[in-house]
């Protein structure tokens, strides 16, 4: 006898996708009918390899990323030359079952945890001096969480906005199809 699980399939799917609200993390699994070569020239075409890629960006020219290049994996950040605002990260990693070709894409803001790292650490210096404007405790923590609450959701509203566009862009680049979460446990990936 087959156990049933907790949760129904529609419940699941709605407490996934309402959690996906506050992650700023995508993660996509893709088959691609192109070959490696292919996808190397692709590939090749829109990031420019560049060694300290993770902390700025380099004058890239025509290619949206910079990023570097494994043999089995990319990585990539959005190039952009208007600001500092560099809110999109692309893992990809290449698997090969039955001689076919899955990429696994994780899209995620990079510079939310570190946000969150700076702003915890402002907190640490408030807390070791004991800064407490209000004699109030609810006051002061309102006043400590109000700038953390600030930070982390203008850093997920912006991962918002953007993923949806990148993700259709490397979903053409590869030509892949989205496999559904039975298929991806099926091959293991």
């Amino acid at each position: 006898m087959q156990k049933k699980p907790f949760l129904t399939d529609r419940i699941r799917y709605r407490y996934r996708k309402f959690l996906l609200w506050f992650i700023p993390v995508r993660v996509y699994v893709l088959h691609t009918p192109l070959d490696p070569d292919e996808i190397s020239k692709r590939l090749t075409r829109i990031i420019k390899v560049y060694r300290w890629y993770f902390l700025w960006a380099p004058d890239a020219g025509d290619k949206k990323y910079s990023g570097r290049f494994e043999p089995n994996a990319f990585t990539a950040i959005k190039t952009n030359p208007y600001g500092v605002n560099r809110s999109i990260k692309i893992i990809g990693n290449f698997f090969m079952v039955d001689d076919k070709i899955y990429v696994r894409l994780i899209l995620s803001n990079p510079f939310g945890i570190l946000n969150l790292s700076i702003l915890g650490i402002i907190y640490l210096f408030l807390l070791l001096f004991r800064v407490a404007p209000f004699h109030s405790l609810i006051a002061n923590m309102g006043l400590y969480l109000l700038p953390l609450l600030l930070v982390y959701f203008s850093t997920n509203i912006s991962f918002q906005r953007i993923y949806k566009k990148e993700k259709v862009n490397f979903f053409k680049l590869f030509k892949g199809r989205r496999l559904k979460d039975d298929e991806i446990t099926r091959l293991g990936i």
